[in-house]
């Protein structure tokens, strides 16, 4: 195509690269003030020439085109120049950059040094914030889209992740060796977005990953990861100050709740000055961060009293006086107590230890027996070599959706994104989604990932799951609203639950005694509140009730291939509910559990198994095989807490001057607590258990503080 003239205007000089979904190429502009300009021409080829898919094409780049357009206001955002179609294919023409791209600069230097990269993350942060202000998520930062401009020596963004979507809508299949889900370049891309659910703070990880490769002159995807938390291990291979080295830290931080949420953030933090270890590099902190010894606490101590104090003759009564001041210590110590953990929860400082012995009663309960009403076909690690490619295409799930519509399944539930096409198959699946047993999949983020075209809305459930602060599942929504829809979305569980018990007559409805409350078989499902059993602030938006884990491994899984191989045996299938998900490692669709802690090879689980959680529950309530999770109200929880408050109280104030046996009696208390919480929760009720013993320790405390105060004199012999 070189030397051709484009709309009478561009011709094309030089090739800058090329792709599956078309080629970019520098070009001269004959109509410029200075005739010849350069310029840069970005060629987009659609998949079809059908006139009904070019104006679906059509509509999309135009949307992209005006969105690219207003982004181009920024003085280190490339503008666009024009965008116009020819012969069936599209074209953006973009102002050209003078400079070299990061990538081309680390061929020659290697690394940059700690300034260097400061000066790197500012740069971009500050054009982030202008992008994130427009509501658009880059999602393709990485060295080769960072052009360092000539003239000014400042990084320029170039290379949008929004037209690389419009080029999975309507060109050719993009090279499996560079993307996976979503879009996003390998090793840059944090694992929500390469789930397909991208946020602002996708952008910043894949800055924090730029920058340390920057640091350190090494891949992405040569630099390990924790195996528990997921997150990169790359502070060994540089030396920079802790300061720095937090903040790329908090960047690339596996959970995007854990990184910095805005660019403005970013900035602020980029802007405060680096006072701890003003001298010392990460490593010298980390040496000496290692060698300190644990503090240490002082033990407790009480007044000696000789064994041998005179004892008078005869019996003396205790003046009510010394009754009196000694109830009303109780009394004010167990208060004191009572109303400083009162003040804890109020403010959410024991929500955390509350969730922690939470997950360790869910360790610690009997497994439930498998649910032979559940089948799960897992997408494996080998089912993806097998195929030769991620994502899948259409072809292969229409396939196993009917292999597995052959054993006569009472419901089928795709837990798979396929609002994009991934052909060959894309007629087979639409197909196979439309009978009435399957259950489709969107998400609730920002944007909505819409479901497949053509699947009925009553046969869509969402697959969001809530996190709690620490990333671990917890909750199980089941309804939710979202702003400018009319109708409440309802979850991908409860979908295939619905599907499942209508054969047996049970129907979700509104509870008798309460419209508002959902009634689904035997169970009355109360949502849950922002202070019910141990939360005290949570965003209980939605219809949320908790999740109730029976066991790690609760449902069969089949493999992928096996289903395709004709492996599976009619029993397997008939009269289940069926959910195929992906369980590889690599697609990052992966989630912190109760059971994370324990777990014995991997630490997440997978979504089609938390989904399936979701399903057995569901099941297990509606047939009246396990009772909903139920909590007291906080007046009859403060009562709770009170109780052992005044409890502990009394017995310091018999035991205050034997602090071994003091110390002994209370460490009792706090184990009938946690006993009696665990014995609640085996019967499905959670009430709070950190909350008595820490309160048993204030009152414990404040008794044995005043004892203290008190002169041996002023005791009653």
């Amino acid at each position: 195509m070189l030397e051709t003239l484009l709309n009478g205007r561009y011709r094309l000089v030089r090739v800058l690269g090329s792709g599956g979904f078309g080629q970019t190429f520098i070009a001269a502009d004959l109509q410029a003030a200075d005739s010849g300009d350069r310029c840069v021409v970005k060629q987009l080829m659609p998949l079809s020439q059908d006139p009904q898919f070019l104006a679906v094409a059509r509509r999309l780049f135009l949307n992209e085109s005006e969105m690219l357009r207003k982004l181009g206001c920024h003085d280190r955002i490339p503008a666009l120049l024009d965008n116009f179609e020819a012969d069936g294919q599209f074209y953006l023409v973009q102002e050209f950059v003078d400079g070299r791209s990061l990538t081309e600069e680390l061929q020659i230097i290697h690394i940059l040094n700690e300034a260097q990269t400061i000066t790197l993350l500012r740069d971009v942060a500050e054009i982030l914030e202008f992008v994130h202000r427009e509501h658009v998520i880059h999602r393709d930062i990485k060295p080769s889209n960072l052009i360092r401009r000539r003239q000014d020596d400042r990084f320029v963004l170039i290379d949008f992740g929004a037209v690389k979507e419009l080029n999975t809508q309507i060109t050719t299949d993009i090279e499996p060796s560079k993307l996976t889900i979503g879009i996003a370049t390998q090793g840059y891309g944090p694992s929500e977005q390469l789930a397909g659910k991208p946020r602002f703070s996708s952008d910043l990880y894949a800055l924090g990953m730029t920058a340390i490769q920057a640091l350190t002159g090494l891949h992405p995807s040569q630099l390990p990861t924790h195996p528990t938390t997921g997150d990169v291990i790359w502070l060994d291979r540089t030396e920079i100050s802790p300061w720095l080295a937090a903040i790329l830290n908090k960047l690339v931080r596996y959970h995007f709740n854990d990184r910095f949420q805005s660019a403005t953030e970013l900035l602020a933090a980029l802007d405060q000055t680096a006072l701890a270890y003003p001298t010392q590099t990460r490593k010298q902190a980390d040496a000496n961060a290692e060698t300190l010894i644990p503090g240490t606490v002082p033990e407790l101590s009480g007044t000696v009293w000789p064994e041998s104090l005179p004892l008078p003759a005869t019996p003396v009564a205790v003046p009510r006086r010394k009754i009196a001041i000694a109830t009303l210590l109780v009394g004010l110590a167990g208060a004191i107590g009572a109303v400083s953990v009162a003040g804890m929860r109020y403010l959410g400082w024991l929500q955390q230890l509350e969730l922690a012995a939470f997950d360790r009663m869910v360790q610690l309960q009997p497994a439930a027996p498998p649910d032979d009403r559940i089948l799960v076909v897992g997408i494996t690690e080998a089912d993806i070599q097998a195929q030769k490619r991620f994502p899948l295409s259409d072809a292969v799930y229409a396939e196993a959706i009917q292999r597995l519509q052959a054993f006569q399944p009472r419901a089928i539930g795709l837990d798979i994104f396929r609002d994009i096409p991934q052909e060959p198959g894309r007629a087979d699946l639409l197909k196979a989604l439309t009978a009435p047993n399957a259950i489709a999949i969107t998400n609730l983020g920002t944007p909505i990932t819409p479901s497949p075209p053509g699947v009925p809305p009553e046969q869509v459930g969402f697959n969001d799951v809530p996190l709690d602060a620490d990333s671990v599942v917890r909750r199980n929504l089941l309804f939710a609203d979202v702003p400018d829809q009319p109708e409440s979305f309802h979850s991908f569980a409860l979908r295939l639950t619905s599907v499942y018990l209508a054969k047996e007559g049970i129907t979700l409805k509104p509870s008798s005694l309460d419209p508002n409350v959902a009634q689904l078989g035997r169970a009355t499902l109360n949502p849950l509140t922002p202070a019910s059993g141990g939360y005290q602030q949570l965003d209980d938006r939605g219809y949320q009730i908790m999740l109730q884990y029976q066991g790690q491994n609760l449902v069969q899984q089949v493999s992928l291939s096996d289903v395709l191989a004709g492996k599976l045996q009619p029993e397997q299938v008939q009269d289940r509910i069926v959910l195929i998900g992906t369980t590889a490692a690599n697609a990052k669709d992966l989630f912190l559990t109760p059971y994370s802690p324990i777990a014995s090879s991997n630490s997440r689980m997978p979504g089609v198994l938390i989904h399936a959680q979701m399903v057995s529950q569901l099941l297990r309530l509606a047939k009246g095989e396990q009772t909903p999770l139920w909590y007291w109200s906080p007046t009859l929880e403060i009562v709770w807490i009170a109780g052992w408050s005044l409890l502990a109280a009394a017995i310091a104030m018999r035991l205050s001057r034997r602090m071994l046996l003091l110390l002994l009696a209370e460490g009792v208390l706090i184990l009938v607590v946690i006993g009696i919480g665990y014995s609640l929760f085996l019967q499905s009720g959670w009430v709070p258990i950190s909350a008595p013993a820490i309160a048993i320790l204030i009152a414990s405390g404040c008794v044995i503080l005043w004892q203290q105060a008190r002169k041996p004199a002023a005791l009653p012999s």
